[in-house]
């Protein structure tokens, strides 16, 4: 009789503990999830390339007009290449100017295109980058500056930009568009992989927490 209930409590204590190591795989799997996708952020975060927003870029938000030597002045809805390009609502201003847009003492020619409706003048060029490790790349780049009275309330002159990465660009784990918010000082605020937020001419970033 003693033997038979010993025998008993054995069996009810190996069902408790094989309880407790089923119900603690599930915190198991969430943990390793976490620890991924906060791998994945970080990642995506050391990606991002580094791209100075210049001194003249941010006058040119302040004053979001063509220069006297501006050419292509025309209305155009797109500015860009590929995934380093947005549509805007309605035809708006267009123009190609030439100036040095990062401070390097260089003049690249860039396109412009003003979203007066937003608030939001665009830029897009072909140009050299640099990736955080300080690895030179070079590729499509794609700013926004919020202008005076945008419909965000942003500062004059913050704003974001975003590169088309290929896979292994800048370490980059998988192709796609990375980028930066920046502040009104060119500094930026958030980096990693961005995506386009067409209803308030924002970028979505995916960062490290």
């Amino acid at each position: 009789m003693k033997q038979a209930m010993i025998a008993g409590l054995s069996f009810v204590l190996g069902l408790a503990g094989a309880t407790k190591i089923v119900r603690a795989q599930p915190g198991n799997q969430q943990r390793q999830q976490t620890e991924q996708s906060t791998q994945a952020q970080q990642q995506s975060t050391q990606a991002a390339p580094k791209v100075k927003v210049g001194t003249n870029l941010k006058a040119k938000a302040a004053a979001p007009a063509p220069s006297a030597s501006a050419q292509n002045v025309t209305k155009k809805s797109t500015i860009g290449k590929g995934a380093a390009s947005v549509q805007v609502a309605q035809p708006s201003s267009f123009w190609t100017e030439a100036m040095d847009v990062d401070d390097d003492g260089n003049v690249e020619t860039s396109d412009f295109l003003y979203d007066a409706a937003k608030g939001v003048l665009y830029t897009y060029r072909e140009d050299d980058f640099s990736c955080p490790d300080g690895k030179p790349e070079s590729g499509g780049i794609l700013e926004a500056l919020y202008t005076e009275g945008n419909k965000e309330g942003k500062p004059v002159g913050s704003g974001w930009y975003i590169v088309d990465l290929n896979a292994g660009q800048c370490r980059a784990q998988k192709s796609g568009t990375y980028g930066c918010k920046f502040d009104a000082m060119g500094n930026p605020t958030g980096c990693g992989l961005a995506t386009i937020n067409y209803a308030t001419g924002e970028i979505n970033v995916v960062m490290a927490r």
